[in-house]
């Protein structure tokens, strides 16, 4: 029989201790696979705010839960690397029957063998290959973590411009069933003043045209604003019968028309915060240890190795237990590699690893410059919007004056149809124009905080 205990038991001959790694926080700590397949709570508030909408998001978002799983999975890939420091034991046996058809004087015709071992090793020396890989592996950990806070930047921008959709949309509505009110009414009038002949059937059937459209309108706007509240839902995986309502919000024109911070401390501020250029500074030390590990294939390694170990065979003159205890040995050992010539794979390694660590670089530059163009289109998008708000409300009023007025000389027979029917649509456009500019404007502002501030609210 044959014992190998590499270094579980060769260990204390050799006064050698195993490595012990202090455990170490690790973002992982506060994961759970139990609250990675939860299902979703069964209570979900009956107006929800744009903080109930984050809050749940957050801890219920498809993608958010994967990015959790993906920073467990991370954390094996951690204790794997600390695995590396353990020793290896394994138990192999051999039984073998060997005949013999020729006769010979003193010999069996069969012959029956058996060995046993159980055999562990532990490397001493690989060129510290294990401690860069651990913390590599720890670095990994941190940019899944990383990650996952990205998803959550994203999720909170989505869920800023699906409120402020549904916002959008919901008051869309109302100025639709306004302006199917007035249009309705007009209608009505014209048919009375058809009937009595004060008008003709065909200025009537443009007024009548016009109330159709508006009704169209009334539904398509409706409609607009259930595929606002749809994606809204599909960001919180809520189901399709589910009923979203949201918590309206006013905002004033001072907030539509806030003044905006300078771009560059918005740019400035932003790069220190966002989770994508840490992710980017954590890739560069990765780099820099899979150059050192690359480097490491050129250095010798060192190995510890113990054995305890006996056999049997059936051509001895003892019995089998005989046989095995007086057979049975112990060895220990040390084995020294060096590396001579490896046909240049570590030359290799090491220069592929290095034109990797120019990555760092060239993403650095990326996130940079989408961050550049982010920021600047954001703020071109807020003047737009506030300079259109600005322009839209003296435009409102001059034309709600205007239709006022087209609209009492066409209930005194003074204007014809289709000068009636063109202030209508004026004000209705001018109307929706202002509403969409005060919504961007709204959206690009508080936009912009959140790149600057981290936070994002509409109280």
């Amino acid at each position: 029989m044959y014992f190998s205990f590499r270094m579980a038991f060769v260990a204390s001959a050799l006064g050698v201790a195993s490595v012990a790694n202090a455990a170490e926080p690790s973002p992982a700590d506060t994961i759970s696979v139990e609250r990675i397949v939860a299902p979703l709570p069964e209570s979900t508030p009956e107006v929800w705010t744009f903080s109930d909408c984050l809050n749940w998001a957050i801890e219920n978002n498809t993608e958010v839960r994967r990015s959790m799983l993906n920073v467990l999975s991370a954390r094996q890939d951690v204790l794997s690397a600390k695995d590396a420091w353990l020793p290896t034991v394994g138990f192999t046996t051999n039984q073998s029957f060997t005949n013999y058809p020729a006769n010979e004087q003193g010999r069996n015709h069969n012959s029956y063998g058996s060995s046993y071992n159980i055999g562990a090793s532990w490397t001493a020396w690989d060129g510290n290959v294990r401690k860069y890989a651990s913390e590599s592996a720890k670095l990994v950990e941190q940019q899944r973590a990383l990650a996952g806070d990205d998803a959550i930047v994203t999720l909170k921008l989505g869920i800023l411009d699906a409120y402020l959709n549904i916002m959008y949309a919901e008051e869309a509505v109302k100025i639709a069933e306004q302006t199917l009110e007035v249009s309705a009414m007009q209608a009505e009038r014209a048919k009375r003043l058809a009937e009595s002949g004060r008008t003709s059937r065909v200025d009537y059937a443009q007024i009548e045209s016009q109330r159709a459209q508006d009704a169209y309108n009334l539904t398509l706007a409706h409609n607009n604003f259930e595929s606002a509240k749809l994606t809204l839902k599909k960001i919180l995986t809520l189901g399709i019968d589910y009923n979203l309502n949201v918590a309206e919000v006013s905002f004033s024109d001072s907030e539509v028309l806030a003044p905006l911070p300078a771009a560059s401390e918005v740019y400035n501020l932003a790069v220190e915060w966002l989770p994508q250029f840490k992710s980017n500074e954590i890739a560069k030390s990765i780099y820099s240890n899979d150059v050192k590990i690359a480097k490491a294939g050129r250095l010798p390694s060192v190995s510890v190795q113990g054995a305890l170990a006996s056999g049997y065979s059936s051509g001895a003159s003892r019995n089998w237990a005989s046989t095995m205890g007086r057979n049975f040995n112990e060895n220990i050992g040390v084995t020294l590699s060096v590396p001579i010539f490896d046909g240049n794979s570590t030359k290799r390694a090491v220069a592929k690893a290095r034109l990797a660590e120019l990555d760092y670089d060239l993403t650095q530059r990326d996130l940079l410059d989408n961050l550049s163009q982010t920021i600047e289109n954001l703020f071109i998008s807020a003047a737009n919007a506030q300079a259109r708000y600005n322009a839209g409300v003296s435009q409102l009023d001059a034309v709600q004056l205007s239709a006022d007025l087209v609209n009492r000389q066409f209930e005194l027979g003074y204007v014809n149809p289709l000068d009636f029917l063109t202030a209508h649509n004026n004000l209705l456009n001018a109307r929706l124009e202002l509403l969409q500019s005060k919504y961007m404007a709204i959206l690009a502002s508080k936009t912009i905080g959140f790149y600057a501030s981290q936070e994002i609210s509409l109280n």
